[in-house]
């Protein structure tokens, strides 16, 4: 059993560890491109839930393994919304991003509000043991890695993504050419996009 005093300094720690990584993700996107930066924090959330797993590596979780599984979630989760909210606005483009930027915050919303009382509710069915809550958490990120690893190629900037179409049929870095994101544009629109990139082929000499 943990004293007060302990668990208060638990969630001290957990504020420097996401302050920290938050100046940390300011200097390492210079560095490192953010889908990268995104599919790293998958990686490391899926790791300290696996940490946070109980059974059936043990009846009780060791102190060791609890305190290195809370520092891993407490890196994944800055890192993750710095930088999904970058990668998201750059796929928008020129478009009303506040309200799409408004609807992701709004549905995000809905698990930090139901989220507390699912955790007590998972922990209570199984007389408070780790191992359900965690393993729906673990589910949740290694789901949200393969997602985001098999669309990695529509994850790119507005901008590069109409580079692309400059260059149809003459060896796109992505070749294929990944399709619109589904937010920007309507079928029309790409048609449309399309047909000025061949016109301006045609007339260039």
């Amino acid at each position: 059993d943990w004293e007060q005093v302990e668990i208060n300094l638990l969630f001290v720690g957990a504020g420097f560890i996401s302050l920290a990584t938050s100046l940390a993700v300011r200097e390492l996107t210079r560095h490192v491109d953010d889908t990268t930066m995104l599919l790293s924090s998958l990686v490391v959330g899926l790791a300290g839930s696996l940490f946070l797993l109980d059974s059936p590596f043990s009846e009780r979780l060791p102190a060791w393994r609890f305190l290195l599984g809370f520092c891993l979630s407490q890196v994944a989760f800055p890192v993750g919304r710095n930088v999904c909210l970058g990668v998201f606005g750059n796929v928008l483009g020129p478009v009303n991003q506040g309200r799409w930027m408004g609807l992701m915050f709004a549905v995000s919303a809905i698990p930090r509000a139901i989220g507390p009382f699912v955790a007590v509710k998972l922990l209570t069915v199984v007389d408070w043991s780790t191992w359900l809550e965690f393993f729906v958490c673990s589910a949740l990120f290694g789901s949200a890695l393969i997602a985001t690893r098999y669309f990695i190629r529509d994850l790119v900037p507005y901008e590069d993504y109409l580079e692309d179409i400059a260059r149809e049929g003459s060896g796109s870095f992505h070749g294929p050419m990944p399709p619109s994101p589904l937010l920007v544009r309507s079928p029309m629109q790409r048609r449309t996009e399309r047909q000025g990139s061949r016109a301006q082929r045609e007339t260039s000499p």
